[in-house]
């Protein structure tokens, strides 16, 4: 029994990210932030947003489209005086077992996934209706303007061919005309952007947007951009961040297997799309070591054949009695398997944390916080999973002791609605 607690231990270990371990991989990410700012070429692709802070004023009715992964978000928005009021919005997903038809695979062409977009857009307009729109477009793309937008790479295990190297908005801008639907693209943003905006309508001092959901991501307002020596929001793509990381083997099994080995290293360390992967490798070994599932009784093929999400591993923390009887294990099987899903959530927040230091520590050219800030943050894994938010505060001032008083987190609901508004609204005031 020693030596399983030994084997358990040490792989519990392995997650571990300590405060001088935080502090390294903040210093890193600053340097390579900063390195990639003056042009040099990183693994953080620091792409210009082309926005700035909104004036708060902007007004008008905007059709916003949403893709942030498998799921489709079409929505209508009303903007004036500061008020937001949706007017319609349509949902749909680019995978259906049920209408047998998944969008996001290699046979599937540029023309078809745009066409659709077009078509559930058609669903919400008015006849006669004329309407700007704002795309948030969640994946690397190389930004050339608020209107702007190639695709880099796919990411989150999307294929679609036609689409990578092309500007995102003229192939949508195409789809529209050719069935006559009266709805022009002029903005082209990522979710963080749109997270940042929204925050910016309420605070002051909001200054860095991120989404923590399937997708992991950040941005923030640079004050000072070498495109027009001012304010403009960066998005980071801090996903494809690489550099000092601490590693696992489970880590590096993930990466293996997954669609572009050796890319969005931190995003596969931290994002909820690979969080339940993450979760059921660690497991494996377990089993394979017999810390986990010693028992005849245990039902471990429909434990291991099934696929893992971030939804099963919220509930492996939350409900150990559930995971006992559904897996017909013991309560001791199920408490391991909390404690590693723990483990692996405590992991997330504080890699994040440290890259939101670093982005801090380039905003206040040093490692003192003496302004305040705001992080504005959307996603399932920091809203949902359990103590999420509060393992992101104790990170803060575990770190920075008093100086973390000066930075403020809030969760911003819906900045790929909502933001994308804004963000066309802005994009038609600079025409």
């Amino acid at each position: 029994m020693g030596v399983n607690n030994e084997i358990l231990t040490n792989v519990l270990n392995a997650f571990e990210v300590d405060k001088e371990s935080i502090l390294r991989i903040a210093g890193l990410f600053r340097e390579t932030l900063e390195a990639s700012l003056k042009g040099e070429k990183t693994c953080l692709k620091m792409l210009p947003s082309y926005i700035g802070k909104p004036t708060g004023h902007e007004k008008g009715v905007f059709m916003t489209m949403d893709m942030g992964g498998t799921n489709l978000r079409c929505t209508k928005f009303k903007i004036e005086n500061g008020n937001f009021e949706k007017l319609g919005e349509i949902k749909e997903k680019l995978i259906s077992k049920e209408k047998n038809f998944d969008l996001t695979k290699a046979d599937v062409t540029a023309d078809k996934l745009f066409g659709f977009m077009a078509e559930c857009m058609e669903k919400i307009i008015e006849p006669g209706e004329s309407l700007y729109l704002g795309n948030t477009f969640s994946f690397p793309c190389r930004q050339e303007g608020i209107n702007e937008a190639y695709l880099i790479q796919w990411t989150k295990e999307i294929a679609t061919s036609g689409v990578e190297g092309q500007n995102i908005n003229k192939l949508l801008a195409d789809a529209l005309k050719a069935r006559n639907i009266n709805i022009q693209p002029v903005v082209i943003l990522n979710d963080t952007v749109g997270t940042l905006l929204v925050a910016m309508y309420s605070y002051q001092e909001a200054d860095i947007g991120s989404i923590m959901g399937t997708g992991h991501n950040t941005c923030y307002l640079e004050n000072n951009h070498p495109l027009n020596g001012g304010k403009m929001i960066v998005n980071i793509e801090s996903g494809n961040y690489n550099i000092g990381l601490p590693v696992t083997k489970y880590d590096e099994i993930i990466d293996r297997n997954s669609q572009i080995p050796g890319a969005q290293l931190l995003e596969k360390m931290v994002s909820g799309y690979y969080m339940g992967s993450l979760v059921k490798e660690v497991c494996k070994d377990l089993y394979n070591n017999k810390v986990i599932f010693t028992s005849s009784t245990a039902d471990t093929g429909t434990f291991f054949d099934q696929s893992f999400n971030a939804l099963m591993v919220e509930n492996f923390i939350l409900y150990p009695q559930k995971t006992s009887e559904q897996y017909n294990c013991t309560m001791e099987d199920a408490e391991i398997i909390k404690a590693v899903s723990q483990a692996v959530l405590k992991r997330t927040v504080r890699l994040v944390a440290a890259t939101y230091l670093g982005i801090l520590f380039h905003q206040e050219n040093g490692t003192r916080i003496n302004n305040k800030h705001i992080i504005a943050i959307d996603g399932t894994i920091y809203e949902k999973m359990p103590k999420a938010s509060i393992l992101m505060e104790e990170t803060f001032k575990e770190v920075l002791g008093s100086d973390a008083e000066n930075i403020g987190i809030r969760l911003v609901k819906d900045g790929s609605g909502l933001g994308a508004a804004i963000a066309a609204a802005v994009a038609i005031t600079q025409k």
